[in-house]
């Protein structure tokens, strides 16, 4: 069982709790800790509209941002982590198989190899091929409803991620962070791939209906009332 306490500007924001039977996705963009960049980890419902859930963000170093990605994923229902494994995500990578057997582990696909690195065989290789992969399905998602998001730093970081390079690559405005963003796309890539089906949904009655039943209610309740006070003595 895994507890989290209430810190004023804490580094991890939670919108909603587990539920039971739910499951989750998480997504993490690491960083070294010592830089301008941060560690975020953000996590999914894997219901659609996939909702973020909880974030967390700071400039911790890898090694504890391992132990922290064990917990907050074994929290949440022991949720898929995707980990970018590019440096110093390998480092989280290694740490989740290896030092704390995480059991949900993405992984992109077999290597041929006999005895590959854990973090080639596990985690998301960010190339430019697979970043412009992200890209497509977070517009997808973002012209389609698909992704409800809680937090304002992530729209705000949505809102500055540009094209840069004449065009040949994306990221942050000068000056500004898109860990949240990184973050929040590999998420979404593994809430895609392993969505759990939609609720069934309850049908409530309208009030126009709701206005009939009760009239129809009213109605019988007189006809037994008058077949009662036929059948008493006088």
């Amino acid at each position: 069982m895994y507890f989290f306490k209430d810190v004023e500007n804490g580094p991890l924001m939670l919108w909603k709790k587990p539920e039971a039977g739910e499951r989750y996705v998480i997504g993490i963009d690491t960083s070294t800790g010592v830089s301008t960049d941060y560690t975020v980890m953000q996590v999914l419902s894997a219901r659609l509209p996939f909702e973020q859930v909880a974030k967390f963000r700071a400039k911790w170093s890898v090694v504890d941002c391992g132990k922290f990605a064990n917990d907050l994923g074994r929290y949440y229902n022991t949720a898929l982590i995707v980990v970018e494994t590019n440096y110093p995500g390998n480092a989280v990578q290694d740490a989740l198989v290896q030092q704390y057997q995480y059991p949900r582990n993405y992984k992109a696909e077999e290597h041929l190899d006999e005895a590959p690195n854990i973090s080639s065989k596990f985690g998301f290789q960010t190339t430019q091929a697979s970043k412009w992969l992200l890209i497509r399905e977070m517009q997808h998602a973002l012209q389609n409803d698909d992704l409800v998001i809680n937090d304002r730093t992530t729209l705000e970081e949505l809102g500055s991620y540009v094209y840069i390079e004449d065009r040949t690559k994306t990221g942050a405005a000068p000056g500004l962070n898109d860990d949240c963003v990184m973050a929040l796309m590999l998420a979404y890539h593994g809430a895609l791939l392993y969505p759990q089906k939609p609720k069934p949904k309850i049908l409530k009655p309208s009030d126009e209906c709701a206005q009939q039943r009760s009239m129809m209610n009213r109605f019988l309740e007189g006809i037994i009332s008058n077949q009662k006070r036929k059948v008493e003595p006088l």
